[in-house]
């Protein structure tokens, strides 16, 4: 029987008597209504109605609030902050998954985070003011989690019937927290007032308020002037703004690279970095969604190849801006694999393509304010997630079609030609190499001379490569005839043809020429030497090169014994000593070889012993300091270690970067070994190598 219902059932004395508890036990504890309830509780019927009225309307109340706010599965009651665990529950994008990662990446802390904790302990009204996809709604909640992990967290859905409720609920309880992502959507009629927030962030019974919203829609209320808008234009006067960039400030780039061994991290902050890391995460997956879903039978197929041409473009290697007209010749290859299917008109594709549909983010972005004629660069998420989606499949990567290939070396300069040809073999696509190479060879000698040094330094590329795929005879045949230019035009000392010279010697060596080999490896490090230094990398690369060719008429045990008494010798000559750059050469030359021999850790502690002292005298960003390093990070990742060498690398890669540059050979080194071992962290097999 219900409380109202045993109220009525009892008469005189005892209802007299029962009452007073009864009206508490429903949640009346008001005096003078007890005692009034008492005084007319024999009145009858019109008291009970009213009564059973109130009962009502505060269920309902109570329902509405839960009906309109976030709960928990399972949960029929608000959630206490640091039970919401998930911050896509309050708005927060989705990111793509990544095995052995959280659903959600790690949080990037951003510089205005112990502001916004500081304003909520303080029961304030918190605003936090941002573009789209520039991380306000997850900065907002990983604040509140830090400020307030204790109190109710009431998230209103914006729908009027519910909202008002949510908030005369917060107006009256303590301990809870507001939430309200893009505020604009509760600055409605019957939605959030002037006088609310002046109640809930009154400093007292410890309620705040934690709002976002958009620069662009701050701007648009703040200078409207209808009379509809004042309300809220006193709203959004009332707090403190706080700002949050897309891009990340310099402190917040190096917290971020501590983290990237996340790889949607790490793939948000390589280099050209023209989006926030927050803009890259949360439009990728959606933008990826709208480009797929526009191929094969979707309403934009030729929009879809349009953009399918530009990130094969960028898989094959091109880095510079395309222009239209290319993009616009490759993309019927695409077409023609589906002639039946019916297609968009060009502009209406290029409209598809060009829309900014996530925020500031479009498939494919005019890469100057140039207008229609302006060259395009391509959103780089649909690249990485393109990369991702070819290693995923079972039969192995398919890269880029061989047609495609083929066409767009044609439309390239030498040295995209020569970054295809470098892409091709990572693939295992041999073929598509060799005719890159030596497309690259052609351009150099016909845009400047077949004696130039470009077309001199592609053809030594071209023997190098010739060298790993194991036709040594020709490799040996084109270095020949690049040493003669070189020895005639340069000299037989200079650097460049002292690095043709080495490589003869090694060639000369596995083609059965021993003697000629060492003797050659041995004059040209005595050249280097005397020209460049004892630990100057070419040097050592000499040094390298003859041990290991010493290292088949001795055993590797003699190598290492060998190589152990020249850095006894060198650490105790009074000229030389413990700290010299000479010392320092032959503990890396024995952590070479203790390497080969399968004493790894052993091998690790000589070159940390390199890397310390680098790092005591030169410092630890210089090039010399980092080319240790980034030895280290990679035999960690030998080592079982790929996510620790990941993130070692991605240190590197940052401050060659910027001393460096991003194009510089050692910088792109690093990068591609990063690259790597982000895919092993990652579960990813790279290609096997030939």
């Amino acid at each position: 029987m219900s409380i109202l219902g045993a109220v009525v059932s009892v008469g005189g004395l005892a209802v007299l008597l029962a009452l007073p508890g009864v009206l508490q036990t429903a949640g009346i504890k008001t005096p003078w209504l007890l005692v009034t309830a008492v005084i007319v509780a024999g009145a009858g019927g019109a008291f009970t109605d009213l009564l059973k009225r109130r009962l009502e309307r505060t269920t309902d109340g109570r329902e509405a609030v839960l009906d309109g706010c976030l709960t928990l599965p399972g949960d029929k009651r608000l959630p206490l902050v640091h039970s919401v665990d998930d911050p896509t529950l309050v708005g927060v994008r989705h990111a793509w998954p990544v095995d052995f990662q959280p659903p959600t990446p790690r949080h990037v802390r951003r510089d205005v985070h112990e502001s916004l904790v500081s304003q909520l302990q303080a029961g304030k009204f918190v605003l936090l003011v941002g573009e789209q996809l520039s991380g306000v709604s997850r900065s907002a909640y990983e604040a509140v989690r830090a400020a307030v992990p204790a109190h109710t967290l009431i998230a209103p859905r914006p729908v009027v019937d519910t909202l008002r409720a949510a908030i005369e609920y917060a107006k009256s309880a303590s301990h809870v927290v507001l939430w309200l992502d893009e505020l604009d959507q509760y600055l409605v009629p019957g939605g959030l007032t002037f006088q609310d927030v002046r109640h809930i962030a009154s400093g007292s019974h410890h309620r705040t308020i934690m709002a976002t919203i958009k620069s662009s829609t701050l701007n648009q209320l703040q200078s409207d002037t209808s009379s509809e808008a004042q309300e809220a234009k006193r709203i959004l006067r009332d707090p403190k703004q706080n700002r949050l960039e897309c891009q990340l400030s310099g402190r917040e780039l190096k917290r971020a690279w501590q983290l990237s061994a996340d790889e949607r991290i790490g793939a948000a902050l390589r280099p050209p970095r023209e989006f926030g890391l927050a803009e890259y995460i949360g439009s990728g997956p959606p933008l990826f969604a709208r480009w797929k879903n526009a191929s094969g039978t979707g309403a934009n197929p030729r929009g879809a190849s349009l953009v399918r041409a530009a990130v094969d473009c960028r898989r094959l290697g091109l880095t510079r801006p395309l222009a239209r007209e290319m993009l616009q010749e490759l993309h019927t290859l695409y077409l023609i694999r589906r002639p039946r299917q019916p297609t968009e008109p060009v502009q209406d594709a290029w409209d598809w393509a060009l829309d900014q549909c996530e925020g500031t983010v479009s498939l494919l972005m005019p890469s100057a304010p140039l207008g229609d004629s302006a060259p395009l660069d391509v959103f780089r998420y649909l690249i990485d997630a393109s990369e991702r989606e070819d290693h995923e499949r079972k039969e192995g990567p398919e890269w880029v079609p061989d047609d495609i290939c083929t066409h767009v070396l044609t439309l390239t300069t030498p040295q995209e030609a020569e970054a295809i040809a470098t892409l091709a073999h990572a693939y295992g696509r041999y073929s598509a190499a060799q005719r890159a190479f030596r497309h690259a060879i052609d351009q150099h000698s016909r845009q400047h001379s077949p004696e130039d040094e470009r077309t001199l330094a592609a053809q030594s590329g071209f023997a190098r490569w010739l060298h790993v795929m194991g036709d040594t005879i020709e490799a040996e045949r084109i270095v020949r005839v690049v040493l003669r230019v070189q020895q005639r035009t340069l000299g037989t000392d200079h650097p460049r043809t002292l690095a043709s010279r080495q490589h003869l010697a090694v060639l000369q060596f596995e083609n059965g020429q021993r003697d000629a080999a060492l003797a050659e490896c041995e004059s040209v490090l005595a050249q280097r030497t005397d020209l460049l230094g004892d630990d100057a990398l070419e040097t050592l690369e000499s040094r390298f090169a003859l041990v290991s060719m010493r290292d088949q008429q001795e055993s590797p045990h003699a190598v290492v014994t060998r190589l152990r008494a020249d850095l006894e010798a060198r650490m105790a000559d009074p000229g030389l000593g413990p700290h010299h750059s000479a010392t320092s050469t032959a503990h890396l030359s024995l952590a070479a070889a203790l390497w080969q021999l399968g004493q790894v850790h052993q091998a690790q502690e000589e070159c940390r012993t390199v890397w310390k002292e680098r790092r005591r005298i030169l410092g630890q960003d210089h090039p010399r300091t980092l080319e240790v390093f980034s030895t280290l990070a990679d035999w960690q990742g030998q080592t079982g270690d790929a996510e620790g060498a990941a993130t070692s690398l991605a240190e590197v890669l940052a401050a060659q970067e910027r001393i460096l540059g991003p194009d510089h050979a050692e910088t792109r080194n690093t990068r591609n070994l990063l690259a790597v071992w982000l895919q092993q962290a990652a579960g990813v097999r790279p290609p096997d190598n030939p």
